[in-house]
């Protein structure tokens, strides 16, 4: 391998840039904690690492689009992935001066990928703006160190909540328009109407403890 650059560093994990066997890629590797017991912490970080890389391999051989898995190793907790090209979404949209058509042609796309992870039972737990990137080959959805099987119809209803957080936090102007298109392509994979049940329900939850903490100050 050749030399690695730094491109994220978290408190879970660094993010690398680099070439493996002569592909451009990304190199994720768990943080070892040192206030962990060592015994516990490997058993800890090999066992996501193992599940985030079983998760992204279920979602590839269900055409959905993520990096394709390059190398995975357990026992160092790293796992190489091809390198996506392109801006995010997030950047895109920071960015954006065109129609509104476009926008809903966007979220219609994240939506078929939120949904397509949601339908074969992944739910993806940070689907924020940040973690799709439009590449010349189509939408990616990245990062999946959040990832997990879902269990029950809030974990899905989480995932919306946190995309559409997103757009409001970042990108306001072009909520609406967005979400629209989002649920325009989610509702081919989901039942959406009792998702958005759960998550108005998360939403109000959310309000209330804001309230509380307010009123406690």
């Amino acid at each position: 391998m050749e030399k690695l650059r730094v491109l994220k560093r978290g408190a879970e994990s660094v993010i690398y840039e680099g070439y493996f066997a002569g592909i451009h890629a990304i190199f994720k590797q768990r943080i070892r904690k040192s206030y962990r017991h060592p015994e516990l912490d490997y058993e800890i970080n090999s066992s996501r690492t193992k599940l985030e890389a079983r998760l992204i391999y279920t979602a590839l051989i269900n055409g959905i689009n993520t990096p394709a898995l390059l190398l995975v190793d357990p026992t160092e907790f790293l796992i190489v992935m091809e390198y996506i090209e392109g801006p995010t979404v997030k950047e895109y949209l920071d960015k954006f001066d065109g129609d509104e058509s476009e926008l809903i042609k966007l979220g219609k796309e994240i939506g078929e990928i939120v949904g397509k992870l949601h339908k074969i039972g992944i739910a993806h737990g940070d689907p924020t703006t940040n973690n799709f990137i439009m590449s010349d080959e189509g939408l990616f959805i990245i990062d999946f160190g959040l990832a997990k099987k879902a269990e029950n119809i809030e974990d899905l209803a989480v995932d919306v909540h946190i995309f559409l957080r997103s757009l409001e936090s970042a990108h306001s102007k072009y909520q609406k328009v967005v979400f629209e298109g989002f649920l325009e392509g989610y509702k081919n994979y989901v039942d959406v109407s009792k998702i958005l049940e759960k998550v108005k329900e998360i939403r109000m939850r959310g309000r209330y403890v804001e309230e509380r903490r307010k009123s406690n100050k």
